[in-house]
């Protein structure tokens, strides 16, 4: 059996360091860090965009009763994308 890839670092990146590495999902420059626990625990770079479609799935997920108005108000408060 093949052992395991897996993609980001161990340590939370600083915030120099986030803007250093491409969306992990796009591409596009990184501004927000994600720790998946299903990778190790590893954290993952991804831009403004892919953090709030993450963010979105997670509330869908937790079938929270006023997530559009939560995710609404936290992608107004995140730069331009």
């Amino acid at each position: 059996m093949s052992k395991p890839q897996y993609h980001g670092r161990k340590q939370p990146y600083t915030a120099i360091g986030i803007s250093r590495v491409p969306c992990v999902r796009c591409g596009k420059p990184s501004f927000h860090q994600w720790q998946i626990c299903a990778n190790a625990g590893r954290f993952l770079t991804v831009c403004v965009g892919c953090d709030i479609e993450l963010n979105r799935l997670a509330m869908e997920f937790a079938r929270l009763p006023n997530a559009a108005e939560l995710l609404a108000k936290y992608a107004s408060e995140q730069p331009s994308h």
